[in-house]
């Protein structure tokens, strides 16, 4: 199936969205503990959760999203993914801070803030990684 192909896109959101939503839980759990149970505040649990969730994410996309498509150099490829999450998350991130500050009741609750933002940061994530990172595909040689 050629990569530009309308069916080819669909499931490459598809499978973008779904390793997404893997991301989100992972976040999401990460972060429930680190406020709920540890006490932390949410903004200082968003870091060690987004880190984790970019792992994650990276591992999903490269074996199942985007298979044999990237870089050869694998710490290349997730050094440039981490790029892109980062300006996804900044996105994501100014709409979870306008929900905090708009609703204050939401830092007891801060999954939804964490969603709102989540959809806010994806097209950027989707556009890029498809777009520029795995754009085209590996070499045969492995990766």
């Amino acid at each position: 199936m050629n990569a530009n192909s309308p069916r080819a896109i669909v499931r490459t959101v598809r499978s973008f969205a779904i390793v997404g939503g893997a991301g989100f839980a992972v976040e999401a759990v990460l972060m429930t503990v680190l406020t709920q149970v540890a006490g932390w505040s949410v903004w200082f649990a968003r870091i060690p959760s987004f880190a984790t969730a970019v792992l994650v994410t990276w591992l999903l996309n490269r074996t199942v999203t985007f298979p044999g498509r990237g870089l050869e150099r694998r710490t290349a490829e997730a050094f440039l993914y981490g790029v892109i999450q980062l300006c996804g998350a900044g996105i994501n991130l100014a709409i979870f801070a306008l929900c905090l500050v708009s609703w204050p009741q939401l830092e007891r609750l801060p999954v939804v803030p964490l969603a709102i933002g989540a959809l806010g940061g994806f097209a950027c994530n989707f556009a890029a990684s498809n777009g520029l990172l795995y754009a085209r595909r590996r070499a045969q040689s492995g990766g």
